[in-house]
């Protein structure tokens, strides 16, 4: 049987766990699709929620194409489950959505159109809300991009999962997201750095509010577990690691494109979800921080040539010199101040 043969234009995988009634946007989208039904399935894979699925299965009568999976145990991280909605998959394209969220009702029917036969990934624009907290760098000029650019139209910035993706081309490549016990925080970055790295076209479709992402007041969606955090230095490095193995890997990024992506990424990578001086200080003891700078001082000996460090971006470059330069951490907390001083006194002078 061929792993690739499709018997829809797309199918929407979601990983599930005790949404009870906050599902209910994400499937009312769905049934209100402009696309036929009977050109699109939804896979709802549930991580052996502990209530009722009653809500649901009221669905199936305003869904064609629902499929219910069933996890045996619970993962406690959408990975796993998406990974399995993926896998039983027939779609042309993969929707991948959180169960919280909902889709504008052309979404699925727009996003395919555009891709046509040769857009493997199309980013759709986030509509921006109460607690919405991702990026509308991609989208700010408004513009639809074929064959988007990962050095000059922020694809970097865009590392969510709620994309359109090409199944033939997740199989090939055996894109999936890594296991939660290898990298369980940021799997959707290393998700998505492979599906980049392997992608024909990235396209963009900036002219509209696609995607509405709706995060909880209550902070309870899933994948956002007690551990969901970067309290162990092997978290970190994990990420950082498999991210520049990718990019080495790639056969579309030549090497100059490949140096350059990996200065953005880390530079991305010590700037967001609190600074790299935050994350270390969050970690158990003086010998867990020390531990964390060395071995990414390794990372950064391997991967990063001399010249690579003059693309990190601003934010973070000045962490990347002292790391490499051998600084402990309360050498680049001192090292941060002297630069916060020093920015003070030019602006004194201004």
């Amino acid at each position: 049987m061929n792993k690739n043969q499709d018997n829809f234009r797309v199918s929407v995988v979601i990983a599930h766990y005790n949404a009870g009634n906050y599902i209910r946007k994400a499937l009312d989208s769905l049934a209100r699709q402009t696309m036929p039904q009977t050109d699109f399935e939804v896979i709802l894979v549930d991580d052996k929620s502990t209530k009722s699925l009653d809500v649901i299965l009221a669905y199936q009568e305003k869904i064609n194409n629902l499929k219910i999976i069933r996890e045996e145990q619970n993962h406690g991280y959408p990975s796993i489950p998406r990974n399995h909605g993926i896998d039983q998959a027939s779609g042309t394209f993969v929707m991948l959505m959180d169960q919280d969220d909902h889709l504008a009702d052309n979404t699925l029917e727009r996003f395919a159109s555009f891709a046509g036969d040769d857009s493997d990934v199309i980013i759709g624009k986030y509509a921006q809300g109460k607690y919405y907290n991702g990026t509308q760098v991609p989208f700010k000029a408004g513009k639809n991009i074929k064959d988007a650019s990962m050095l000059t139209d922020h694809i970097l910035n865009s590392l969510a999962p709620h994309k359109m993706y090409r199944r033939a081309m997740l199989n090939n490549y055996g894109v999936r997201f890594y296991d939660s016990d290898y990298i369980p925080i940021e799997e959707d970055q290393v998700f998505n750095i492979k599906a980049y790295s392997v992608a024909r076209k990235i396209s963009v479709l900036a002219d509209q509010d696609y995607y509405f992402w709706n995060q909880r007041a209550d902070l309870g969606n899933l994948g956002k577990s007690p551990t969901y955090t970067y309290n162990a230095p092997w978290k970190y490095l994990n990420i950082l690691s498999a991210v520049f193995t990718i990019i080495e890997a790639s056969p579309v990024w030549d090497q100059h494109e490949q140096s350059l992506l990996k200065a953005m990424y880390i530079g991305r990578l010590f700037h967001s979800y609190g600074t790299l001086l935050a994350i270390l200080k969050i970690q158990q003891n003086d010998e867990k921080r020390e531990q964390l700078i060395v071995e990414l001082r390794e990372i950064i000996d391997k991967y990063l040539e001399e010249n690579d460090i003059w693309h990190v971006c601003q934010q973070s470059q000045w962490l990347v010199i002292g790391i490499k330069a051998g600084m402990n951490y309360d050498a680049l907390q001192n090292f941060k101040k002297s630069i916060d001083k020093n920015a003070e006194s030019v602006q004194e002078l201004e």
